[in-house]
């Protein structure tokens, strides 16, 4: 058999000239056209009226803080743990020594963002996506991955592990007023615009549906229902044996501002409105595993409210670019509006935590004496959970020495007051205690070229606590081995940060 016939047996044909063959014209190039109608950086899709910018940063950092023991507060200060008659003591679990904490530590991200835009006859249709990943050691870990596997042995006397994640920082749609998805509350106005460490007062990224009107002249207001766990705070308890957890959520937190931009800056003022749901169960129900079913001993349903007017003037008067930034804030049974950054640190949903409306810890690292998770109320022995209040004021201002050289001065100054109820320790268990916090900090930025930035950080904590009603005295402390207590602590970091975004 021929190769031309074994061919035409398997269904093959006879080569065909290439006058024979079809011809099919190119589909022409289409190459990327510049979109200049949103600023610099965006090009069209191809075959599409949506114009897209793709941007990023890497950032790395080094950070050295005071290498102290820890003694866990959050265990005992108002969570249901009873004071013995000699007072209590601390339990080996809830002591860190200071040997096996680290003096410095290592960060680094990279973030990946995209921002379309699309025309349409109802005005412009946005979508943006921004995700982060994380590496960290040492204290650098807290804004590091989920969780980490169990030890055979005490937690306490090994080292940090280094943490990575990968999260999704913001994913949002815009349209016609309209935002829907994972924003930045429309609560916050500074939001920690120029410090690398944390400051207080809100920064808080959550869920949203939000609507924001602008009437001209600068005018604009915003209506908006965020997502009540991403500003969640720990309930307490003053009741011995029992312990609090927050409630499951029914209603959203509802955010409105009012807002002014100027040429010569902007002013804003912010409201809020938090469901506060709690519930006090038996310790032996909350316990690893429980021992008894996790029926409530009581429970609370109340609402607390923030208050915030913030600041910020331009002072090219000065040198161009300059800025100062004003804010104060009041809360009542919604500490998460004065808390700081809800996903940068150990109550972090990063660190999976349910507490993401605690904010950052009174002292980083967990350093020295720490005092107690901070709650939207406390349960006592008088029968309710009793709202604290707090208020948080925040400075900034930032200069620019020539175009590629700026540095900036910034701070906060916290306090938080628990009822007199739950300060005393009224139900039998240690006591809670009433916190004033200062930070207070500088940098100084180098910036060759744009988008890159070398830079250096000094931060100062001062933290001032009262004394857990039932801790023992620090003579029984001592004789134990830990350190005597300490109401008053200072702590120092230093941060070198290269970042380069583009």
């Amino acid at each position: 058999m021929g190769l031309g016939a074994l061919g035409a047996g398997l269904g093959l044909s006879e080569p065909a000239a290439a006058a024979d063959l079809p011809w099919n014209k190119a589909a022409p190039v289409e190459y990327v056209r510049v979109c200049d109608a949103y600023g610099a950086g965006f090009f069209y899709l191809p075959g599409t009226e949506t114009c897209l910018k793709v941007g990023g940063l890497v950032l790395a950092e080094y950070r050295g803080f005071d290498a102290s023991y820890s003694i866990n507060g959050g265990a005992f200060y108002a969570n249901g743990v009873a004071r013995p008659a000699g007072g209590f003591v601390p339990s080996p679990a809830q002591y860190t020594n200071a040997r096996t904490r680290d003096a410095y530590g290592f960060g680094a991200l990279g973030r990946i963002e995209l921002d379309a835009r699309t025309k349409s006859e109802w005005g412009t249709v946005r979508t943006f996506l921004r995700v982060d990943a994380y590496y960290g050691s040492s204290d650098n870990a807290a804004t590091g991955s989920g969780g980490q596997l169990g030890n055979s042995w005490n937690g306490t006397a090994g080292t940090t592990a280094p943490r990575e994640t990968t999260i999704v920082n913001k994913a949002f749609i815009q349209f016609a007023g309209l935002t829907a998805g994972r924003a930045q509350s429309l609560f916050d106005f500074y939001a920690d615009a120029y410090n690398f460490a944390n400051l207080r007062g809100s920064n808080a990224t959550v869920a949203l549906l939000s609507y924001t009107a602008t009437f001209g002249d600068g005018w604009s207001a915003s209506l908006s229902l965020e997502d009540q766990p991403s500003r969640r705070a720990a309930i307490g308890s003053t009741v011995a044996g029992s312990q609090a957890m927050p409630g499951g959520t029914r209603v959203p937190d509802i955010v409105g501002n009012v807002r002014l931009d100027q040429p010569w800056g902007a002013v804003q003022f912010s409201a809020a409105a938090h469901q506060v749901r709690a519930t006090l169960f038996p310790a032996t129900a909350l316990s690893v595993p429980p021992t008894t079913y996790a029926f409530p001993n009581n429970t609370s349903n109340s609402y607390g409210f923030a208050l915030q007017g913030g600041v910020q003037l331009n002072a090219d008067v000065i040198a161009k670019g300059d800025k100062l930034w004003l804010q104060a804030a009041y809360e009542k049974g919604a500490f998460s509006y004065i808390a700081g950054n809800n996903i940068s640190y150990a109550y972090g949903a990063v660190g999976q935590n349910r507490y993401m409306g605690s904010g950052i810890t009174s002292e980083d690292y967990s350093f020295g004496w720490n005092p107690q998770i901070n709650s939207d109320c406390v349960f006592t022995g008088a029968g309710s959970c009793e709202q604290q209040w707090g208020w948080a004021f925040v400075g900034a201002y930032k200069h620019y020495w020539i175009p590629t050289l700026s540095s900036a001065v910034f701070g906060s100054y916290a306090e938080v007051h628990y009822s007199d109820n739950a300060v005393a320790g009224v139900g039998g268990a240690v006591g809670v205690s009433n916190l004033k916090e200062g930070r207070v900090g500088t940098n100084l930025i180098w910036t060759p070229l744009r988008g890159f930035d070398i830079g250096a950080e000094f931060m100062y904590i001062h933290l001032d606590q009262t004394r857990p009603v039932g801790l023992a005295s620090d003579t029984t402390l001592r004789a134990a081995g830990l350190p005597a207590f300490k109401s008053n602590n200072n702590e120092y970091e230093t941060r070198i940060r290269v970042q380069r975004a583009f």
